[in-house]
């Protein structure tokens, strides 16, 4: 009996430095959370993120980053593209944003001259970039040169009176009812979350809340497009809101190509 108490315990304790093992032989809480349990490590759309178990699982995924990195080279390698992985992404944001500020900034103007006139050299220049060019531009009338030409004068061959007044009016209120209409179906038919400036809902995803596709790649090219459009057709709206939403899209896009964001909530809206 007095065997049976012994074994009994020994293995009670056996069981017990195996149980303590397995909780401290992997050295980190959320070390369980790495695999997708169901309910687990995952956000439903319109819901909150957990901001201290983003923060737990960044320590630990920080924590491991350093242990390994005194194994080899190459995790050594790893650790140092880890951190410099944040000037990384914000320096290609910076980039894309840019080009993209400059791209719908170029095309808006040359849309809004369209609604005037085209310029023969070349019907992808403004008004502006048409007369660039010519020898015939004075410093006082740098607006007029004979490669810019009204739609009445193409026409018609009339620059001047009632009826190239008119013919210029109707072509005016045209396009720009085909801007505004285009504009319209893109958002409405392919990215409904491009309507609006984006800063309300940036701000609401930046406390924390999930709003899935608001920062996707589709509603940024719809963004892009339809922001080039609206302005082109003279509604009373500015490129300064739609372009924060623009800038933290890219972000987005740049945030999934890493895992140090892609995979936690918390560290993609210190991008944001």
């Amino acid at each position: 009996m007095i065997k049976g108490l012994c074994r009994s315990s020994i293995q009670t304790h056996d069981s017990n430095m195996v149980n303590t093992g397995e909780m401290n032989g992997s050295g980190n809480l959320m070390d369980f959370l790495e695999d997708p349990l169901p309910d687990v490590g995952t956000y439903e759309d319109f819901h909150t993120i957990d901001w201290l178990r983003e923060k737990s699982r960044d320590t630990d995924r920080h924590r491991k980053i350093i242990q390994k990195s005194k194994e080899s080279v190459w995790e050594l390698v790893k650790s140092l593209l880890d951190a410099w992985s944040g000037w990384v992404v914000m320096l290609f944001i910076g980039l894309m944003a840019g080009t993209l500020a400059g791209v719908i900034d170029l095309a808006a103007d040359w849309m809004t001259d369209l609604k005037e006139g085209v310029c023969l050299t070349g019907f992808w220049f403004s008004h502006e970039q048409c007369c660039w060019t010519s020898n015939e531009t004075t410093f006082d009338n740098r607006d007029k040169c004979p490669q810019w030409q009204k739609w009445s004068e193409l026409l018609i061959n009339k620059a001047e009176g009632a009826s190239a007044y008119i013919l210029n009016y109707f072509l005016y209120i045209l396009w720009a009812l085909t801007f505004s209409f285009l504009a319209v179906s893109l958002v409405r038919v392919f990215a409904p979350y491009a309507c609006g400036s984006g800063i309300p809902e940036i701000k609401t995803i930046l406390s924390g809340f999930i709003i899935r596709g608001y920062l996707g790649k589709w509603t940024l090219l719809i963004k892009t497009v339809t922001l080039v459009l609206v302005v082109s057709s003279g509604l009373s709206l500015g490129k300064e809101g739609p372009l924060v939403h623009v800038a933290c899209c890219c972000g987005n896009f740049f945030c999934s190509l890493f895992s140090k964001y892609s995979r936690n909530e918390g560290k993609r809206r210190e991008v944001l």
